[in-house]
This record gives structure tokens, sequence and C-alpha cells, in this order.
């Protein structure tokens, strides 16, 4: 309905000039209104920082998984905490784990058994998925080849319980210290002290759960002075293989692989602090570095102690982070500041989620032998990436008559490149080649478990087992 105006033309009728329509004018109300509530929001955004802290677990966990192991760790408060807190409280009723699910597939192949298990720690995942990303910037590969990398173990100077501190805690600490120099700026202008309270006891709260032993017993095994020579790959499709020879100083990757619940009290056996030494017969595997020694995890009614701790951890930290957050949505001013804390703290705790680590900070320190770039593979990796039988050609070079083979692959050396036995520097047929003897002596003492040394005065015989046992000298 429209209103006339009170002013009337000289004609005496109505004049043309009307009021606005209602319906106009109450758009305009509601607008106003909008606009102001917006400009409250964005003024002092009071709910966003309550929803944010609920989001993010995934990468709080991914980023604890990366750099715990020693008192402090470098994961900052920020969102996604509250959330975690609860995923893992359910993880501590389930299978009691800490680490995520592996994010990138392996399996772990012992290459003087042929024996594989696929990978469940998501450890050994990280080690692949690090060394391939290496590679790919090392040396290309073609389409139709397979890219072998050999490392050698070498000796890890830490405990076996212990993580080397680096330049990543020191950045994670810079970072904390960020974070409340900025909570520190409301209490200079307007004397608000909640923000930093809450970052405070966020952080402190983040710390605990990364101090937590249960983190060392799932990323170690016991054994962590492995003479196995390991091939990790994601297997058939892959054009990747890293080959680790343990030579004594390698943690043992199969065991590693297959790791038990922390719920049992194997995991716990290299933790001094939460277990008790017994005395055992050498024919028992020593756990870490001890010859003679296994240790017996202590209990607390059906749990080892140190799984107790974790699962008692648990429940506290998911009853005080839910006061946070009440504490959190109560913030009304100054919750930009809120805000650009745990924003700071996400965009660190997403860099070490997805960074790459190299293996030395995992307790596995490793020294390049080889980068081969190849079209064959050893024998206990034939099943898994070439399924089909042998060439008799093939079968040949196996038992250690290479002339035939060789004399093809020169032939055909224009498109495929020589054989790898008539490069500079090729050993592995080569019976007076002291790296070769070496390496057949190990094999061999470790397949006859030291007791008969004639047997190796065997040329094919010798062959025969270096190459079931070692891939670092494949044919290309």
């Amino acid at each position: 309905m429209l209103l006339p105006s009170q002013n009337f033309g000289s004609s005496g009728g109505l004049t043309k000039n009307f009021r606005p329509p209602l319906l106009e004018r109450g758009l305009d109300l509601k607008a106003s209104a909008t606009l102001k509530e917006l400009a409250s929001q964005w003024t002092n955004p009071s709910d966003v920082s309550t929803i944010l802290m609920v989001i993010g677990a995934d990468v709080v966990q991914k980023a604890l998984a990366q750099t715990t192991g020693n008192l402090f760790t470098p994961v900052c408060f920020s969102f996604g905490w509250v959330a975690y807190t609860f995923t893992n409280l359910v993880n501590m009723i389930g299978d009691g784990r800490l680490l995520p699910e592996p994010d990138y597939p392996v399996k772990v192949f012992n290459l003087a058994s042929g024996y594989h298990r696929q990978n469940r720690n998501w450890v050994i995942g990280r080690i692949v998925r690090d060394s391939e990303a290496w590679m790919s910037r090392r040396k290309s590969n073609s389409e139709a080849s397979i890219r072998i990398a050999v490392y050698e173990a070498e000796e890890n100077p830490n405990s076996p319980t212990a993580f080397s501190y680096g330049w990543l805690h020191l950045y994670g600490a810079l970072v904390m210290a960020l974070q409340l120099f900025v909570d520190a700026i409301p209490i200079i202008l307007n004397g608000e002290w909640d923000i930093l309270f809450i970052t405070s006891v966020g952080t402190l709260l983040a710390l605990v759960v990364g101090a937590l032993p249960q983190w060392t017993a799932e990323k170690l095994p016991n054994n962590q002075a492995s003479n196995k020579v390991y091939a990790l790959t994601t297997g058939n499709g892959s054009r990747d293989i890293v080959v680790i020879k343990g030579a004594g100083r390698c943690l043992d990757l199969e065991e590693l692989a297959i790791a038990e619940s922390p719920r049992n009290g194997t995991p716990w056996a290299k933790v001094a602090g939460l277990t008790t030494p017994v005395s055992r017969s050498g024919d028992d595997i020593p756990p870490g570095k001890s010859p003679c020694e296994l240790r017996k995890a202590r209990m607390i009614g059906k749990f080892p102690r140190g799984f107790f701790i974790t699962r008692l951890v648990c429940i506290l930290q998911s009853f005080l982070w839910l006061l946070l957050l009440i504490n959190v949505a109560s913030v009304k001013t100054d919750t930009w500041f809120l805000l650009a804390v745990e924003f700071i703290g996400m965009f660190q705790n997403a860099i070490i989620a997805a960074m790459e680590r190299p293996p030395k900070s995992r307790n596995l320190p490793l020294r390049l032998i080889d980068l081969i770039v190849t079209h064959q593979c050893s024998r206990p990796l034939l099943r898994e990436f070439f399924p089909s039988v042998l060439r008799p050609d093939e079968e040949q070079w196996w038992a250690g008559d290479c002339a035939a083979y060789d004399e093809k692959r020169n032939r055909e050396r224009a498109w495929r490149g020589p054989p790898r036995s008539k490069l500079p520097g090729y050993m592995l047929h080569t019976q007076s080649s002291k790296r070769m003897a070496t390496a057949q002596t190990q094999i061999g003492e470790e397949r006859l478990g030291g007791s008969s040394c004639s047997a190796l005065q065997s040329s094919a015989w010798n062959r025969k087992m270096y190459l079931k046992g070692v891939v670092s000298e494949t044919r290309s």
C-alpha cells in the first residue's frame, strides 16, 4: 500500500510524490542490522575460534609423530587439539596406539630369507616416502626402469630410547615464543590476560602429550643392532626400491613393520625406566644394543605401566581441553589475537606434519653406497616386480654364468645401455675383490651360523648366496 504525501498540486489532485514502500523500508532496516552484525563479527570474531578448535586433528597427530621422542616436542598450540584429544581417547580404548596409520604403503623384504611383510608402522612409510623424493631429485628415472638406492646403516649415537635434538626443535621453540609475544599485546593495550592464559595452558598440555614415553616405544624396535639386509618398496608398479644393509647397526625393520600394540609388554622392553631387567640365555634376541639382557615391562593390572600412564594422561587431557574450549568461547574482546596465535600454530604444525626428514632423525643414520637405474632386481624381489618365470639366459646369469647374457646386452647397448658388469669398478663376479670376499663371508656366516667356513671356497655357491642376499650390485 502506498501513502500519499501531504503536498497537493495546484489543480487539487494528488502529486506524483509518494513515500517509499513499507517493504523496502523493512529491507533497509534488515540490511543495516546485517551490516552491523558483520562489522561486529569482523571486529571480534568470538565464535570462530571455538569452531576451529575441533578441526585438524590429523595435522596435530602427524606433527607429533614426526617430532616426538624427546622431552621437548616442537608442536604448538593450534586448531585441532581438542579434536585430536578426543580421537586419542578413543584410540586408547581401542588398539592403544598413538602413531597414526601409515600414509604411505610399503612392503618390507628380508633379502636373505625372501620373506616380506606388509608395513603397519607410520615411521617406515615416511622413511620410504622421503627417500623416494630424495632419489627423484638426485637421479631422474625413465618410464621403463627401476631405481634402487643402496644404503648401509651407520652407528647411531643415541641410546635405544632417545632421539637427537635439531634445528626443528629450535624453530618450534621460537614459534612458541612468538605466540606468547602476540598474546602479550592485549595485556599492553587493554589489560586483558585471558588470551595469554589460554595459550599458555594449551602449550603446556601439548608439551605433556609430546613427552609421553609411548611415542618412543612405538617408533623404535627393541632390536636396534640388526645384521639383516632389507628392501623397502611400495610394491609392483613402483619404480623405486630402498635397500638397507644392516651391518649390525640398523633398526630391525621387520620387527618395526609388525610391531605389537603398546597394550602388550613387548614394545616397552627397551624403556629402562618402565621395565625390569631379566637375565636370559644367549639364544634370546636382545633389546636395543645389549647382547645379554632382556627387559620385562612392569605391569599395573593387565597393562604395562607405560601404557597405563598414557591412558591416564589422555583421560585427564580430554577433560582439561574441554575446560579450555569453554574458556575460548568466553573470549569476547581482542579475539583476533587469539585467532592469530592459533593460525601461527596451525601453519607450524602443518609444515612439520608434511615435511621430509632425513633417516638420521629417526635413529636410522644411513650412508649411500650406490644409486642404480636398472631393469632388473634381486631374486627375492623378482616375485614382486616380475611375477613371470626367468628366461634361460637370465637363469644362467643368476647361476653365475654371465657371458651369454652380457653378450646379448652388448648387442642391445644402443637402447639399453652397457651391462653393469662392463662398467668400471664392477665387483659382483670378481673373486679377487676384497669387497666381494668380505660380503661373501658375511652372508655365508649368516646362513651357516658361523659353523662352516669351508663351504665358502665354492665360487659358484658364493655367487649364488651373494646374489640372493645382496641387491646392491645388480645388473643394469
